[in-house]
């Protein structure tokens, strides 16, 4: 009895924690559909616009690192309702904005918060629960991360036509207030559980160099440069020298460096990492992909594409306790292999539909889709922690998330840029084809990692 009270105690604090980032991830999506908006009512171009997320993602990237450190020394519970605090600022500098150097100003200030805010829900969790029953708290934990994106469409679009698109961030203040009142009056104290290691500088300066150089060769071939352009290629190698020069301080400053080298031996935790950062690549990608193939080949407007995307989230809702459940007892391999299979059957329709085919089979084919989703993030962030020491549980979330990041804005940067070579070659609808057709080549491909993973003999 006294476990099942201990295991409902863990529930509700994974649910305070989840409740606090609803605010951060609402507002990233929220924030892409209001782009075109923005970049007309402060008279600027694409390419700058693009720096309102390009920044945002950047300063979340930084910060993540510094969080898997400062999880060590304070206590969890100030560090999240600080962060809160930082991101509740930083939308209100963002909603005041009428230049576009100032609303970039409170996205960095937004996205260094958020970099803290959601590592943070899984560290806690993970120290709380230990190993056990972690596949039930992930698809509490990681509720909010894929079913947001979903609906924060919809709720942008709804809040733009209906008054303007500073709304987007001034949303944020009573989600924010409510979230400090509970979390300040509901939450537990997270005392630091190893205070071994000190903020490392040089750790940080070439982890954040890596994450930095990486997102912005990334970004610029989403946005039209050729690989073989210098303005690519050249933070792209910036980027790699970045991770081997890490790993080489690593090795020899074990004691000192911020993503210890002990994570890579467990076999489970490799085959996590590949797989985050390749579904990132696959999932991410779609869920940037769909809405311009349900707006530009259906024809539909912001908010009906966002609406007709909850398909998608009541399949990922209706499998997400079954699939915590079963991680649980047989282990992760089994029911991500299975789920790349549910993914693929999803993703392969819109290889084939046009603009005549019938709604039905559109909201069938993406509610399949939210079904086999669950299945590629929430065994997978599970496992991830399998066998894992205490002290190194922020460590494998900064390692975790800073490859989830990269995995995402690869997906979004290599499906623009396939719709775009193929869009003069092959038309509009035939263009969005080939780049579903490449989104389940890279669901297929995470099969490799998902043999790796725990399965029942493994953890009995």
């Amino acid at each position: 009895m006294s476990t099942q009270k201990s295991q409902q105690n863990i529930t509700q604090i994974a649910l305070f924690l989840v409740i606090g980032a609803i605010a951060p991830l609402l507002d990233t999506t929220m924030t892409n559909v209001a782009l075109d908006t923005i970049m007309k009512s402060l008279h600027v171009s694409v390419n700058a616009v693009q720096w309102i997320t390009t920044s945002y993602v950047l300063a979340l990237g930084i910060t993540v690192p510094v969080t898997g450190w400062a999880t060590n020394w304070f206590d969890g519970k100030r560090l999240y309702l600080g962060a809160l605090v930082v991101f509740l600022l930083g939308s209100l500098l963002s909603s005041w904005a009428t230049t576009l150097p100032v609303l970039i100003s409170g996205r960095i200030i937004q996205g260094a918060a958020a970099g803290m805010i959601v590592p943070l829900i899984t560290t806690l969790v993970v120290q709380v629960a230990g190993s056990t029953g972690l596949g039930k708290l992930m698809a509490v934990v990681g509720m909010p991360a894929v079913l947001i994106p979903i609906l924060g469409p919809t709720i942008g679009g709804y809040l733009i036509q209906a008054l303007n698109w500073h709304w987007i961030f001034l949303i944020n203040i009573p989600l924010v207030a409510i979230s400090l009142v509970l979390l300040d009056w509901k939450m537990p104290a997270f005392p630091a559980p190893n205070r071994g290691k000190r903020l490392d500088l040089p750790s940080l300066a070439l982890l954040a160099s890596l994450f930095t150089f990486a997102i912005i060769g990334i970004t610029r071939f989403s946005t039209g440069d050729h690989f073989t352009s210098q303005h690519v290629w050249l933070p792209l190698l910036v980027a790699a020298a970045s991770l081997l020069a890490y790993v080489f301080y690593a090795y020899f400053q074990a004691d000192k460096a911020l993503v210890s080298l002990k994570l890579f031996k467990s076999p489970t935790f490799d085959a996590a990492v590949v797989i985050l950062m390749l579904s990132g690549i696959a999932v991410n990608g779609a869920m940037f992909l769909l809405p311009l193939y349900l707006q530009n080949t259906r024809g539909l407007s912001v908010v009906w594409s966002g609406t007709y995307l909850i398909a998608q989230g009541v399949g990922l809702l209706l499998s997400r306790s079954q699939i915590g459940k079963l991680t649980d007892s047989i282990g992760a391999r089994w029911v991500v292999l299975v789920a790349i299979v549910v993914a693929v059957a999803g993703t392969l329709p819109f290889v084939f539909f046009s603009a005549s085919t019938s709604l039905w089979w559109v909201l069938l084919a993406l509610f399949i889709r939210g079904i086999g989703q669950g299945g590629l993030t929430i065994p997978v962030m599970a496992d991830s922690y399998t066998g894992l020491p205490k002290s190194l549980i922020a460590e494998a979330t900064t390692a975790t998330r800073m490859l989830q990041n990269i995995g995402g804005a690869m997906g979004t940067a290599v499906l623009a840029t396939i719709i775009q070579h193929a869009l003069p070659r092959v038309g509009l609808n035939a263009a969005y084809q080939t780049a579903f057709l490449w989104s389940v080549g890279f669901i297929l491909v995470t099969a490799i990692p998902a043999w790796f993973l725990s399965h029942r003999s493994a953890r009995h």
